[in-house]
């Protein structure tokens, strides 16, 4: 029975987040915090340190005693400057009741102060000799703690940085860093295999770029992934699946599932529990198939995947990257929007059909290449994906048309 796009993509997200779930129930990695650490956090994150690690300007202005200028709005309060505090410094002298401490942004608060003036809020507006020595006016009162960063005021040493579960997303790897976090335990990431089929890929009369695009997929969403290629035999297809199962969480075929003679995913998997091959209503990548491969007590999903390059693209878009996303803690949705379509298109009736374009500079969006799933080097020239519902077959240029980033 053929689906819908959104069937299609709810059944094939619930079948990884199955596996994630299951993957999820391993050992968790420990690992050092480094640029490259991706993921998610299998347990909480806790602050070695004070963040901030001591109280600290927000401003470049000048450090106060509040009191000093209590009655500034009634009288300008004129005050001597002592030598500039910038970030960096140890910590500074203590500054005397009626002293003012120039101070940069991100420089320790000296012992007595307790708020800073902005240097657009003084008199002269300029900070004076580095040394000290000049006379500054001010001309309104603070309150105390005014532009004062707290130490700790983000969060404290021993309180938890990150929850369990918790994306490890660059700002994450900040956070941690700053709050003195040298390792995490993460948890073991879905591991794919990208299997491609036919003799033609085995063989090299056809390059297997198929294998290598949805590698590179993975592998920029920070998961492992393993690449194989199968002929047209599906005896020898069994056991591959059966020996990626024992290794991998979930594997993605690609051929082998349309109506032709020599389908070879199909014929292998069609009859096992569970499986479903049929036809999704989208253009490019209509057949489609979902199995599993049990391993013992293990269900390892099988997303089966039509052969030519544009349609596992377009298929890898629509139906495998959020929820692989999702379970790798990287943003699961890609940009999206609309704009005016800069020429003509037709579309078949009762199918979203993905055509590839480009956002141009007065932002409309402008095809590149046509419909064909044969044609992967428009794919490439293309950074979206233009979508067409099903109820539109035409479209006219200045029409407006949806549009999904994909470059």
């Amino acid at each position: 029975m053929s689906r819908s796009v959104e069937e299609h993509v709810h059944e094939v997200a619930e079948a990884i987040r199955r596996a994630a779930r299951r993957r999820a129930q391993d050992p968790p990695l420990l690992r050092p915090v480094t640029e490259e650490l991706t993921g998610r956090l299998a347990t909480p994150a806790v602050a070695r340190l004070d963040v901030p690690g001591f109280d600290n300007s927000q401003m470049d202005g000048f450090a106060v005693h509040a009191a000093d200028l209590a009655r500034a709005d009634i009288a300008p309060v004129t005050l001597p400057t002592v030598a500039h505090v910038v970030a960096g410094d140890a910590r500074p002298p203590r500054l005397d009741p009626g002293s003012v401490a120039p101070i940069m942004t991100g420089a320790p608060i000296p012992l007595g102060a307790d708020a800073v003036v902005p240097v657009e809020r003084t008199g002269a507006g300029e900070f004076g000799p580095v040394d000290g020595g000049t006379l500054v006016e001010f001309r309104e009162p603070v309150e105390p703690g005014t532009f004062v960063r707290t130490v700790g005021a983000d969060v404290t040493s021993g309180a938890e940085v990150l929850e369990a579960g918790a994306p490890l997303h660059p700002a994450a790897i900040g956070a941690l860093v700053v709050a003195g976090v040298e390792s995490v335990e993460v948890a073991p990431p879905l591991r794919l295999a990208v299997v491609g089929t036919g003799a033609e890929l085995v063989s090299g009369a056809v390059p297997d770029s198929n294998s290598r695009a949805l590698a590179a997929h993975a592998r920029e969403l920070g998961l492992p992934v393993t690449t194989h290629l199968v002929p047209d035999d599906p005896d020898l297809l069994r056991d591959v699946l059966a020996q990626l199962a024992a290794g991998h969480d979930l594997i993605v075929t690609t051929g082998g599932v349309s109506a032709g003679t020599r389908e070879v995913v199909r014929q292998t998997l069609e009859g096992t529990p569970g499986a479903w091959f049929d036809h999704v209503a989208v253009q490019p990548g209509g057949p489609q198939g979902l199995a599993s491969v049990r391993l013992g007590d293990r269900e390892v999903p099988v997303v089966c995947l039509p052969g030519n390059p544009v349609s596992v693209l377009v298929s890898f878009e629509l139906f495998l990257r959020a929820p692989l996303a999702r379970a790798a803690g990287r943003v699961a949705q890609r940009p999206s929007g609309s704009a005016l379509l800069a020429e003509p298109l037709v579309s078949p009736a009762g199918r979203l059909q993905a055509r590839r374009g480009t956002l141009t500079a007065d932002g409309s969006v402008s095809l590149v290449g046509a419909a064909g799933s044969h044609l992967a080097v428009s794919y490439a020239r293309a950074d979206v994906l233009v979508l067409v519902p099903e109820h539109v077959t035409a479209l006219e240029a200045g029409d407006t048309v949806e549009w999904w980033r994909i470059a």
